[in-house]
């Protein structure tokens, strides 16, 4: 089925039509929230949402397109414009299993996640204006869970290296990182590291450092 909306087509199957009216309400709801952190005059280039039915599809689809097994934790990607996402309702063939009572939970985390993927799409929007070379991944997923929200009712030690931050999936701290820029020294920083690759690799050792240091005194990370 086919659905198309203010922000994107949707493509999914009759049994996630109920999931779809969800997503798209609430990306209603925040898509211009994340078009405005960019720039809010950026254009709203076509986008695909594929709600995959199965895990077990989309680790096919994914690993045939690139080659490399797919992680267990693995439930959303975006790539040629395209969010590709597993349906909520084969949640229990994902390392993101719940019971039956927690469905509201689950479905509000899941909305916030594929805001995450939303983003990425309008990281990539911006990033384009200035050249073709995707940004730092920390910043990429930092900005990601920043913006969609989906650790604010976390709290979080700091307790990465800077290697770790380079090149690591440490998604708490890659959020961390990300907030503590964003909170401490704006948004039009932010966005210079996310359009200069090389200007990111330069300050990423001095922000790490005042980040360790932020964090130190307060175990309880996100409640200082």
């Amino acid at each position: 089925m086919e659905k198309n909306s203010l922000y994107a087509k949707f493509i999914y199957s009759k049994e996630d039509e109920t999931l779809v009216d969800e997503l798209d309400a609430y990306l209603n709801d925040n898509a211009e929230r994340i078009f405005d952190f960019f720039d809010s005059a950026l254009e709203r280039k076509p986008l695909n949402i594929k709600i995959i039915p199965t895990k077990k599809e989309y680790d096919e689809l994914n690993q045939k397109r690139r080659g490399v097994e797919i992680p267990k934790w693995s439930i959303g990607t975006f790539y040629d414009n395209t969010i590709e996402y597993v349906s909520l309702n084969d949640y229990k063939n994902t390392t993101h299993a719940f019971p039956p009572e927690k469905y509201d939970e689950a479905l509000e985390y899941y909305k916030k996640t594929f805001v995450h993927e939303f983003t990425h799409y309008v990281l990539l929007i911006y990033k384009e204006q200035f050249n073709n070379d995707y940004p730092i991944k920390y910043l990429n997923e930092g900005i990601a869970q920043y913006l969609s929200g989906q650790r604010d009712d976390n709290k979080y030690e700091f307790n990465y290296s800077l290697d770790d931050i380079l090149s690591n999936n440490c998604y708490a701290g890659w959020f961390l990182m990300t907030k503590y820029i964003v909170e401490e020294y704006g948004r039009e920083y932010f966005l210079e590291l996310v359009v200069d690759n090389e200007l990111a690799i330069k300050e990423t050792p001095r922000l790490y450092e005042e980040v360790k240091n932020y964090y130190k005194e307060d175990k309880q990370g996100l409640t200082r």
